[in-house]
């Protein structure tokens, strides 16, 4: 949705629109990428170069002379041509409901985006900012979201930086978000590398295909603290890989597209009590036709990634000792939604689950919401959350809240 423009003549228009992150007692924030139903990062296209025209030089005289035949010139393509800029920011409105707390408006973030592309090569930036820290363990209230180089190799692309990795459906959609990115399971970019590439993008049928390795965590995501390996301190995750296989098809007479997805990982959690092997593996399926998308994922764990939850660790009291947290080795999620847009407006429905079996907890997470698409750049999006959470047969409302964003990017 972003509209590449010359660095030149920049206009700027600004937009409105949805994953990840509010928390309970007003969640510090929600995860910001809000995105189309069948979510992929959203970034400015690239401004392919033209090859540059060379000069000829005038040849010398021959015999018998003759005039030296004049080659018309072509100007090479300046540099700008092949660099584009974007900017957004998403505004948030926070509104909780019977679950006391204060109402706030303030900004999610904002952002610079910088593409470059020279030849087979190419750049991508995503640096973002805001007031405040997003989440307590960031360094800062800036970070850079993505960072990469790019190659194109045959019919591969061959990335190197901090990038997303891709298990499972990449988005929802949503702005608040979903069980699994407050799990630190979405919107979660590493530094490695990432091997991608499409069968058949021309065709009918194809597939997509992504296979990724991460030496470390990239230390930012929308997690909530303690619910993920990097927000503990002295923890990182490790030695991540990534693999996913994406068949699509595409639906004749109105345009469409079909896609299912297998995909798994490892990565090894390097907690202060030692180093834990976490394995995950997810199935997923989403369609587009027309003005409806629908999409579904199930996902499971087996593993620990943090230490003290969903049992959080009590401290120590005058009469009581101290208790430690404690951590589930086998999780289950679900993530299950669905949307219709009629002209300007649309209707979107998420629900998302998290069970962590190992101590009996569970977690359901509902997200209607309904939106209005200014123009292509600005949108607003009106969320209600409902968040509960059953603990030993005791059930508990983590979240309720009306949620309002104005996104705009250019």
């Amino acid at each position: 949705m972003r509209a590449t423009i010359s660095i030149l003549t920049a206009a700027i228009t600004l937009v409105a629109a949805g994953p990840a992150a509010a928390q309970a007692p007003p969640p510090d924030a929600p995860p910001a990428e809000p995105a189309p139903p069948e979510p992929t990062p959203v970034e400015p296209a690239p401004i392919e170069a033209t090859p540059t025209a060379a000069v000829s030089a005038e040849p010398p005289p021959v015999e018998p002379p003759l005039p030296a035949a004049e080659v018309e010139a072509k100007p090479s393509r300046p540099w700008t041509d092949r660099l584009t800029l974007g900017a957004g920011l998403i505004l948030w409105y926070y509104q909780p409901l019977d679950t006391g707390g204060d109402s706030d408006f303030s900004l999610f973030w904002a952002n610079l985006v910088v593409d470059g592309k020279f030849g087979k090569f190419g750049v991508h930036v995503d640096s973002r900012f805001r007031p405040t820290k997003l989440r307590p363990f960031f360094d800062g209230p800036t970070w850079v979201e993505e960072a990469y180089a790019h190659v194109g190799a045959g019919p591969l692309t061959v990335k190197v930086g901090k990038l997303y990795s891709r298990l499972g459906l990449f988005w929802d959609g949503s702005f608040y978000g979903n069980v699994q990115v407050y799990d630190g399971l979405k919107l979660a970019p590493d530094f490695g590398v990432s091997v991608e590439g499409v069968a058949g993008a021309e065709r009918p049928q194809g597939v997509r295909y992504w296979g990724q390795y991460f030496v470390v965590d990239g230390a930012t995501n929308v997690s909530l603290p303690g619910r993920d390996t990097i927000s503990i301190a002295g923890a990182r995750r490790r030695n991540e890989v990534v693999a996913r296989v994406e068949p699509f098809t595409r639906l004749g007479g109105g345009g469409g597209e079909l896609k299912l997805g297998v995909s798994g990982q490892f990565l090894q959690a390097d907690l202060p009590a030692g180093v834990e092997p976490v394995y995950r593996a997810a199935v997923d399926a989403s369609v587009t036709r027309g003005g409806f998308s629908a999409w579904a994922e199930v996902l499971r764990q087996w593993g620990k990634h943090v230490d003290a939850f969903p049992v959080a660790a009590t401290p120590a009291t005058d009469t009581m000792p101290a208790v430690p947290g404690r951590a589930s080795e086998l999780n289950d999620y679900l993530l299950v939604g669905g949307q219709y847009q009629l002209g300007k407006l649309v209707g979107r429905y998420n629900v998302s689950y998290g069970g962590y079996r190992d101590e009996s907890v569970r977690e359901w997470l509902h997200v209607p919401a309904i939106g209005y698409a200014a123009s292509d750049n600005l949108s607003v999006l009106s969320e209600l959350v409902v968040w509960t959470r059953n603990a030993a047969g005791t059930s508990s409302t983590f979240d309720r809240s009306l949620n309002v964003t104005v996104n705009g990017h250019f």
